[in-house]
């Protein structure tokens, strides 16, 4: 698939309006189907989060990035900067913090618990991070990974059409964040009545962009540090220790799957150093499929770690309630 209008930023705007829409609908269903809400309440609540999740996610997505590049915004035109709606210059998962508070505050307004409220709204949240992602297709060269020296079909690639004469393939990792999120949408879907339904969809969708940041050639850094892929690390992290903590009756054993997550860490710090060359083996550069395997092995072992916290949890829970 070929881009001949490299930025839209207007369609861009279109496509997340009408996801946005798709989303308050699954919402919608969502809180008709929670206990503690009433049904003539439902659709209140529904266009409550929508219309508060435009205006705290384009708020957080502001804020976020402002942080990120405090130093180098602080030198330039704050005002302008503000009231720009550049993708470039916004934080994704600032969005997604900013629109997680929106349902939270939501559940508070109507007298819904608010980690109900985030249960209920996670299949909703983890389409629109979806949708999110795909949009990004009209942004380019946002969400794009490495030029490639041979074409890949989308959604591989998407080439970029300059000439009759010239078309230039670029890896479409927009894509591949877009599939995750919609494989973390299935299992919140899947996990109906999960008690940390919330927290475990935005596990799944933090946990894989640890990789695909890496990817990303418009990653927020500071100087070698991408600053989204280690806050979602963090997160990631900060789930494995919870688990250990609420699960501390049960020894040493509770804190393996955070233990395991700062392994990961390291390896994955030293999988960046090897992609960017600062460390070889035995001198010769690592080739990058090797790199990024490892580093997706890494990933996997993360999710087995929150499989296995999740299951120590379940089991305390259930012995206390007997």
């Amino acid at each position: 698939m070929d881009i001949s209008t490299p930025y839209n930023l207007t369609a861009y705007l279109i496509a997340m309006g009408a996801s946005a829409l798709c989303a308050c609908a699954l919402l919608f269903f969502s809180f008709r189907k929670e206990p503690a809400v009433r049904a003539d309440q439902a659709l209140s609540m529904s266009a409550c989060v929508l219309l508060l999740g435009c205006l705290l996610g384009i708020l957080g997505a502001k804020l976020f990035y402002f942080i990120f590049n405090l130093s180098y915004l602080l030198q330039q035109d704050a005002g302008a900067f503000w009231t720009s709606l550049r993708a470039e210059e916004l934080s994704y998962y600032g969005g997604v913090a900013g629109v997680t508070l929106a349902a939270a505050l939501t559940g508070k307004l109507f007298g819904l618990r608010p980690v109900r409220a985030l249960n209920a709204f996670a299949p909703a949240g983890a389409l629109m991070a979806a949708a999110a992602r795909f949009a990004e297709y009209f942004l380019y060269p946002v969400g794009t990974g490495a030029y490639l020296d041979a074409a890949l079909p989308f959604p591989l690639a998407v080439g970029v059409w300059y000439s009759e004469d010239y078309t230039e393939y670029v890896l479409a990792v927009f894509m591949f964040e877009g599939l995750v999120s919609l494989a973390a949408f299935a299992l919140s879907l899947a996990h109906r009545g999960e008690p940390r339904r919330f927290l475990r969809t935005l596990f799944y969708l933090c946990m894989p962009q640890v990789l695909l940041e890496s990817l990303r050639n418009d990653s927020i850094s500071l100087l070698f540090i991408k600053l989204e892929q280690l806050t979602c690390f963090l997160f990631v992290e900060g789930v494995l220790v919870w688990y250990g903590w609420a699960c501390r009756k049960k020894g040493f054993s509770a804190w393996i799957p955070a233990v395991a997550g700062l392994v990961v860490c390291g390896l994955t710090v030293l999988e960046e150093f090897m992609l960017d060359g600062k460390v070889r083996v035995g001198g010769t550069f690592v080739p990058e499929i090797i790199t990024y395997s490892m580093m997706a092995a890494g990933l996997a072992v993360l999710a087995v770690m929150e499989h296995r916290g999740n299951r120590l949890l379940y089991l305390e829970k259930s012995a206390l309630a007997k």
